[in-house]
């Protein structure tokens, strides 16, 4: 698969994911973003279509990639709390409608064109949500409550929307602050067992896709991307998964580059590693 030549951002995409993003307050890097904008690019490319959305908004800093990712036609969704703050129990973010809608008009999105659902997502079903936000959604991110039960719920809302070929995105899983996204997502991975499969994991973000579909999406990240992030191949949930990062260090950067990723799997680079291990060690 030579994936490359079909993904390529338009301008206002490409600006927002090369620095645009950092001008809403928000949690998401650059190589989250992306992530994010490759995988939709690439389905539009692929002819996969549906609606775009997050639960979870804050001001608006992914979803906002969402709403750029779009093709004629397609449904942007956001779903938060906003006002209802007393639901927000492990206060993991604050959304602010009035932030979130100013901050579209910034970047050019007319908030006519987003379906806003404002409430608790506990309260809520893919059933009663799909005449409004469907009928199937292509990209979901997952980012509103952070404890298990909210995110074991969450997910099956957006596992319950997906499309073929959808893609959701998980916050939060990886870190230390938020240990509930982990168990929340390993419940629904037991509730639900063969629904989902993760393929790529970045620097917050977890992205998974329906199984005859994940290993697709990450050889293409990898063609896409591998240059300057791919780390390494490994497996979450019995499925082979790719880990990219951005490099914090010079010697992270060094590790990421790919003549360094060649030079491991060479003889000499295998006799070189004791030696290199000791020497960033001290």
């Amino acid at each position: 698969m030579s994936p490359q030549p079909s993904i390529a951002f338009s301008p206002p995409l490409h600006r927002y994911v090369h620095g645009g993003h950092r001008r809403v307050d928000g949690w998401l890097s650059r190589l989250d973003a992306s992530l994010i904008a490759t995988v939709g690019v690439w389905q539009s490319a692929e002819g996969v279509a549906g609606s775009v959305g997050e639960i979870g908004v804050h001001h608006g800093r992914l979803f906002i990639l969402l709403a750029l990712v779009r093709q004629a036609g397609e449904r942007a969704f956001a779903i938060d709390l906003f006002d209802d703050q007393q639901f927000n129990i492990d206060q993991s973010g604050q959304g602010d409608e009035t932030a979130f809608r100013a901050n579209l008009v910034r970047f050019g999105i007319e908030p006519a064109s987003v379906e806003v659902v404002k409430g608790n997502s506990m309260a809520l079903a893919w059933s009663g949500l799909a005449g409004r936000l469907g009928p199937a959604v292509r990209l979901f991110s997952i980012d509103g409550g952070h404890t298990a039960d909210i995110t074991r719920h969450d997910l099956g809302i957006a596992d319950d929307s997906l499309g073929d070929g959808g893609v959701i995105v998980l916050d939060d899983y990886f870190n230390p602050e938020f240990p509930a996204v982990s168990e929340g997502m390993c419940r629904f991975m037991a509730d639900r067992p063969g629904a989902l499969a993760p393929f790529a994991i970045g620097d917050n973000k977890l992205l998974l896709a329906r199984p005859d579909w994940a290993e697709r999406y990450r050889a293409m990240l990898v063609g896409a991307m591998a240059s300057r992030h791919f780390v390494r191949d490994t497996e979450l949930f019995g499925q082979p998964v790719t880990v990219f990062r951005t490099p914090r260090t010079p010697m992270q950067f060094i590790r990421q580059t790919g003549l360094t990723r060649r030079l491991r799997s060479h003889p000499l680079g295998q006799a070189l590693k004791p030696i290199i291990r000791r020497f960033v060690q001290g």
